[in-house]
C-alpha cells in the first residue's frame, strides 16, 4: 500500500509539471526574448503554442486512454514529453523551440487524462491527488521558473523537466495505481455519489448547472485573465523595470500563495466562483495603475488577483462543472488552456505594438532632456543618441541604465550633478512610458475576468443566494474590486512623473546658453536642428536620433522621405569648435 501512494505522488507531481509548465516557463520569456533575438509575440507564442496545442490534444487523448489504457497512455506521454524537453534545452531558434512546445503539449495532454483515470481524480480517493496537483502546478511554478533562471539561464527550465516527465513515466507503468478508474477499452464510468461532485465539502449547489455554457465561458475568460497577467507582470518586472529573474519570481509568487489562502474559504460554488472573479478583476486593474517602478505596489493587486484566484477556480473545477470522469476533466482542462491560449494571442501583439510605440516616443524625450542640459556643447549630439538609441523597446530601462553608466565617468563637480539629474529624470520617463506600454493589456485582462463573472451572475441567477453569508462574501469582493483600482489610478496619477515636452521646431523657443563660444556654437547648431526638422517634419529629437541609429535612419527616411545623415556633418562641425 505504501508502495503504492508513493507511485501515485509520483505521477501526480508529473502532471503537476505539465499544469505548472506555462508558469514556470514565463519566467524564461524575458532571457527567451533576447537569447534567441524574437519579439514579445514569438516568446508568447511560446506560451500560446503549448497552451493552443494542449487544448486541442486533450479531447483526443482522453478517446485514447479509454480504448488503449490509462496506463500505457500515461507512460508513453511522460516519456515523450521528457524526449520533447530535451528539444526544448537544445533549440536555437524559435521556430524550433515552438515545434518542441507543441509535441510537449500534446504527451502532456496523454499524461493528464491518464493520471486522472490511474489516481481516480473523480472520486473521493483520488481526488486529493488531483488537486494536489493543481495546487503544485500554481504554488510551485513561478518560483521553480525565476530560480532555475537566475541560477543557470531558460534551458535549465526545460531540463528539470526531463527527470520528472521519466519519474512519472516509470511510475505510471505497467499497472494501475488503484482506485476505480477507466483503465482498461471498453469500461464503464464509475459509479458516483452526488458528494462526490464536491470534494471541498460545500453543500450541493441547485441546480447543479443552470448554464453550462456560461460558467464554461467564464472558466475561459478567468483562465486567460490570471495568465495574462502573469505573463505581462513578468515582462514588465524583467523587461521593462530591469528586475532580477529571482526576484520577480519571489514577487509574482504572491499571486499562488493567496491562491491557496482563498481556497480555504467556504461558501457554495457559484458565490464562490462570482466573488472569484470579480476579486481577479479588481487585482489585475490596480496593475494597469501602478504609481512607481516599485516590487511592492505589486504585491496589493497579486494578494487581490490570488485570492480570486483561490475562490474561482475551485468552484468551477468539479462543482460548477462536473469533472467525474476523464471526459469531463478533459472538457474542463481544454476550457481552461483554449481560454489561456486566446487570450495570450490577442494582447501579445498590443503589448508589443505598445512597447514600440512609447518606448519610441520616451527615447525623444530623453534626446530632449539632454538637448536642453547644461552640458557640454561639443558632447550632446553624441551623447544624446548614445545614451537613447541603446533603449529597446525588449530591455528599455535595463538599455538606459547601461547607456548612462558608460557615459557619466567623464563628468564631474557641477557638470556630474547636472548628469546625474539626468540620469534620474531619464529613468522616469523610461519608467513612465514601459507603464504606460503594459496599462491597456492589464485593463482588457481585468475586464475579461469582470466579463467571467457576468456571465457566472446572469447564467445562474436563481442559484445566486440573497442572503446569509455568501452575500457578505459578494458584497466584500465587490467593494475590494472597486477601492483598490481606484486608489491605485489616484496614487498613480499623483506620483506621475511631469512629462517631456517636446516642442514645435518650427517655432522659437529656450535654448540652454551655457555661454562662450563653444555655448554660442551650440546654440546655432540647435537652431540648425530646428530649422530641418521644420523642414522635414519631425521633431528634432528624432532627428538626432536618426543620426546616429541605422535603424531609426531608416524609419525617418520612411516617414519623413529624406536621409537624416545627409545634414549630419554639418551640425557636427558647428557642435565641435
Amino acid at each position: 500500500m505504501g508502495r503504492m501512494r508513493t507511485r501515485s505522488w509520483v505521477v501526480t507531481v508529473a502532471a503537476g509539471l505539465v499544469l505548472a509548465d506555462a508558469s514556470i516557463v514565463t519566467l524564461a520569456l524575458p532571457e527567451l526574448l533576447r537569447a534567441l533575438h524574437t519579439t514579445v509575440e514569438g516568446v508568447a507564442a511560446v506560451i500560446a503554442v503549448y497552451t493552443g496545442a494542449l487544448a486541442l490534444a486533450l479531447l483526443p487523448a482522453e478517446r485514447l486512454v479509454r480504448r488503449a489504457g490509462a496506463a500505457p497512455v500515461a507512460a508513453g506521454g511522460f516519456a515523450l514529453l521528457a524526449l520533447a524537453s530535451v528539444v526544448c534545452a537544445a533549440a536555437g531558434t524559435l521556430p524550433l523551440l515552438l515545434t518542441a512546445r507543441a509535441v510537449q503539449a500534446a504527451a502532456g495532454a496523454g499524461a493528464l487524462v491518464a493520471t486522472f483515470a490511474l489516481i481516480g481524480g473523480g472520486m473521493p480517493s483520488g481526488r486529493r491527488h488531483w488537486l494536489g496537483a493543481a495546487v503544485l502546478a500554481s504554488a510551485v511554478g513561478p518560483a521553480l521558473g525565476g530560480a532555475l533562471t537566475q541560477a543557470f539561464d531558460w534551458r535549465a527550465i526545460f531540463v528539470a523537466q526531463v527527470p520528472v516527465a521519466l519519474a512519472g513515466a516509470v511510475a505510471a507503468w505497467p499497472r494501475p495505481l488503484g482506485g476505480r478508474v477507466l483503465t482498461a477499452p471498453g469500461a464503464r464510468p464509475p459509479a458516483f455519489r452526488p458528494a462526490d461532485v464536491h470534494p471541498h465539502g460545500h453543500p450541493p449547489d441547485r441546480p447543479l448547472r443552470p448554464s453550462p455554457a456560461a460558467d464554461a465561458l467564464a472558466l475561459a475568460l478567468v483562465s486567460g485573465a490570471l495568465t495574462a497577467v502573469l505573463f505581462g507582470l513578468v515582462l514588465l518586472l524583467i523587461a521593462g523595470w530591469a528586475v532580477e529573474p529571482l526576484v520577480a519570481a519571489a514577487t509574482v509568487t504572491v499571486l499562488p500563495l493567496a491562491a491557496l489562502a482563498g481556497a480555504r474559504v467556504q461558501a457554495p460554488p457559484r458565490p464562490r466562483a462570482l466573488a472569484g472573479c470579480l476579486l481577479v478583476g479588481g487585482g489585475v486593474l490596480a496593475l494597469a495603475w501602478l504609481p512607481t517602478a516599485s516590487v511592492a505596489w505589486t504585491l496589493p493587486p497579486q494578494a487581490l488577483a490570488g485570492v480570486g484566484m483561490g475562490l474561482a477556480l475551485p468552484a468551477f473545477a468539479g462543482e460548477l462543472l462536473p469533472e467525474r470522469t476523464t471526459g469531463e476533466a478533459a472538457r474542463l482542462l481544454t476550457i481552461r488552456h483554449a481560454g489561456i491560449a486566446l487570450v495570450l494571442v490577442a494582447l501579445a501583439p498590443l503589448i508589443a505594438h505598445r512597447l514600440g510605440v512609447v518606448t519610441e516616443h520616451a527615447q525623444e524625450q530623453g534626446v530632449a532632456l539632454v538637448l536642453d542640459a547644461r552640458l557640454p556643447p561639443q558632447d550632446k549630439l553624441t551623447l544624446a543618441p548614445a545614451l537613447l538609441g541603446g533603449v529597446e523597446a525588449e530591455r528599455p530601462r535595463a538599455g538606459l541604465r547601461q547607456a548612462l553608466a558608460g557615459h557619466g565617468q567623464g563628468y564631474a563637480g557641477a557638470q556630474r550633478t547636472v548628469y546625474d539629474r539626468l540620469a534620474h529624470r531619464a529613468d522616469d520617463v523610461i519608467v513612465s512610458a514601459v507603464g504606460d506600454a503594459f496599462r491597456i493589456a492589464f485593463a482588457i485582462a481585468g475586464a475579461l475576468a469582470l466579463v467571467a463573472g457576468a456571465a457566472l451572475a446572469l447564467g445562474g441567477r436563481a442559484a445566486v443566494p440573497r442572503a446569509g453569508p455568501a452575500t457578505a462574501l459578494l458584497a466584500l469582493a465587490l467593494a475590494l474590486t472597486v477601492a483598490l483600482p481606484v486608489a491605485y489610478a489616484a496614487a498613480h496619477a499623483a506620483d506621475e512623473p511631469r512629462p517631456v515636452v517636446l516642442h514645435d521646431p518650427c517655432k522659437p523657443r529656450r535654448l540652454p546658453g551655457t555661454g562662450g563660444i563653444a555655448g554660442f556654437l551650440q546654440d546655432r547648431a540647435l537652431e540648425a536642428l530646428d530649422r530641418a526638422a521644420c523642414h522635414y517634419g519631425s521633431t528634432r529629437e528624432e532627428l538626432v536620433l536618426a543620426l546616429a541609429s541605422d535603424r531609426a535612419a531608416k524609419r525617418y527616411e520612411r516617414r519623413h522621405g529624406v536621409d537624416p545623415r545627409s545634414v549630419s556633418s554639418v551640425l557636427e562641425n558647428l557642435l565641435s569648435p
